[in-house]
């Protein structure tokens, strides 16, 4: 006797899938980036921008992105974005230089973009409002095995058929799980008035997009969106390898092990933040907590000289942890706007996350290589500098936004979502 998967399960495993690729091309970067200085002759600078083209090109795609999803459906927009995704792991696994390493990071962004927006918006039609939250954790937690490949499993790969060959067949998967995205995914179950909607002319697509900017909330969010996930980003993707590397003298595979923990931990944290909203009935005062944790463990790693490896390790883990709550900044956002700007509203609010990781990770990059010599393994002090000034970005972004008001889940259904 077999038994079929329900729709809703169909679906969010097909989303899981997405996102996973789309975790492993976001964090691969860490693990073989002692590779690429090696073998394409980066600096620390170039490191830093190379980066954070994906999150940049991601960033920048998120405008029309929520316009796609409103107008299109996050089904056929996933599919064929994802396109990018396989074109850019063909370039990046084929490039002999920084441009186009670069390119094909920037490529993988514009190709991931619509991966976990298009889940979000799949996910508030498919599932009650004040379970938004729990969904999407679903998606980053699951989806976040990614994570995992792109530590020991990238790590081994590298050392086996080197990362241009581990590329190559992360650029096949990604094609199978397009497919899977087209065949599987519908954007609204039966009866949902997303298929009774009437297509929006231009000009009321403009006017949409121009009331998701008029939002009063939109600068407090944003505020936040700039550096929740962005901090963490920032040691997770990048810096976290060659932090390892150059001061506690890490090779590859054991690079690998510490990131599949830190990877670990953020799927923990992940799970433990979705949650909450229902939970506690509050979505701001769970930010606030899980940026001033964040902001604890940044500053600690900033002040402590010299931290035996040990020490250094449980503060990487404890920042996946603690990290992760840039899914109660999207749910949030999620619920300060009305069903028909879902779109354009989610992805505004991840254009400026995305930016922000860009942003950080090109600073940061300048930061390290100020204090660090022209070649060689970069001090101590470089990675405590880099720890301070996310410390005290997310402290900033935190005084601001918690001037906004709440958007309890038990106020949902009064406020129409």
């Amino acid at each position: 006797m077999t038994t079929r998967l329900t729709p809703t399960v169909r679906i969010l495993a097909t989303l899981c899938a997405a996102y996973l690729v789309s975790q492993f091309f976001r964090s691969s970067t860490a693990v073989i980036a002692p590779d690429l200085v090696r073998d394409i002759g980066f600096s620390h600078e170039s490191l830093g921008l190379l980066t954070g083209a994906f999150f940049l090109a991601f960033g920048l795609t998120q405008i029309p992105l929520g316009i796609m999803l409103d107008r299109f459906g996050p089904r056929r927009t996933m599919t064929g974005m994802l396109g990018f995704a396989v074109a850019g792991a063909l370039v990046f696994a084929t490039a002999e230089s920084p441009v186009m390493l670069t390119t094909g990071r920037a490529l993988m962004g514009v190709g991931c973009a619509a991966v976990f927006m298009g889940s979000v918006v799949v996910c508030a039609r498919w599932f009650p409002p004040d379970r938004l939250a729990t969904m999407a954790s679903i998606v980053l937690a699951v989806g976040g095995a990614g994570n995992f490949l792109s530590a020991t499993p990238l790590a081994y790969a590298a050392d086996q058929i080197g990362w241009r060959g581990a590329f190559l067949a992360m650029a096949g998967l990604t094609a199978l799980i397009a497919g899977m995205v087209f065949l599987l995914v519908r954007d609204a179950p039966p009866g949902h008035p997303y298929h009774g909607r009437t297509h929006e002319s231009l000009g009321a697509t403009l006017i949409g997009l121009g009331e998701v900017f008029a939002n009063r909330r939109l600068p407090l969010l944003a505020a936040m969106a700039f550096v929740a996930y962005p901090a963490l980003a920032t040691i997770l993707t990048l810096w976290a390898g060659p932090y390892l590397a150059d001061v506690h003298g890490l090779g590859g595979v054991a690079r690998g092990n510490v990131l599949l923990l830190t990877a670990l931990a953020m799927i923990l944290g992940t799970l433990f933040y979705g949650p909450l909203d229902r939970r506690l009935d509050t979505r701001r005062g769970i930010v606030i907590g899980g940026a001033l944790a964040t902001t604890a463990v940044l500053a600690t790693l900033a002040a402590v000289p010299e931290p035996p490896l040990w020490l250094a390790v449980s503060l990487l883990a404890l920042l996946g942890f603690f990290g992760s709550y840039s899914v109660m900044v999207m749910a949030h956002g999620r619920a300060s706007y009305p069903e028909h700007l879902v779109g354009r509203a989610v992805t505004m609010v991840n254009f400026v996350n995305f930016t922000g990781v860009a942003v950080m990770q090109a600073v940061t990059g300048f930061i390290v290589g100020a204090l660090s010599p022209a070649a060689g393994a970069s001090p101590e002090i470089a990675y405590r500098a880099v720890f301070g000034f996310l410390a005290a970005t997310v402290i900033t972004a935190l005084i601001y936004y918690r001037r906004i008001g709440d958007a309890k889940p038990s106020g949902d259904r009064d406020r129409g979502l």
